[in-house]
């Protein structure tokens, strides 16, 4: 998948997706085994895609639309759900158009499962430090509240 986005890097999102569908079909296909691994890939993928429509500043039709298929897959861990809910805010800042409530509620939620990692853990901690960051930098409190909102 890194080779992919390596030799991909210059063109655009449009151009990139379907050549990831197709490493998807081809590793649904011929590589994976199990309906959790087939599951996995899927999410892989698409979790590649969507960090690529945030890169390249994908407009809303596009981003929320790999946004939604993350969320219909579902998350790995809470480390993926953080890095989804922490991208789509960052969208949203980029695109003050945007009612942003959802991204937020999406956070709050990634704030929750982080909170329920075991206390003292390293995840747990790194995380929640990122979460302050982000938080700080975006104006992003929890509660679903913006600062100035």
């Amino acid at each position: 998948m890194e080779q992919l986005l390596v030799t991909t890097f210059e063109e655009s999102f449009e151009t990139l997706e379907p050549r990831f569908k197709a490493l998807e079909r081809h590793l649904l296909r011929s590589v994976v085994k199990t309906e959790s691994e087939r599951r996995e890939v899927r999410r892989r993928i698409a979790e590649a895609l969507f960090t690529e429509s945030f890169g390249r500043n994908c407009p809303w039709p596009i981003f929320g639309r790999t946004l939604r298929r993350i969320q219909r897959l579902g998350y790995t861990d809470v480390e993926r759900r953080y890095h989804v809910a922490s991208l789509y805010v960052q969208w949203c800042q980029e695109h003050p158009k945007h009612d942003a409530r959802k991204a937020r509620s999406l956070l709050d939620e990634a704030e929750r499962r982080i909170r329920s990692l075991p206390r003292g853990s390293t995840r747990r901690e790194e995380l929640l430090a990122r979460l302050s960051e982000l938080r700080t930098r975006t104006g992003v409190r929890s509660g679903s509240t913006r600062a100035g909102d």
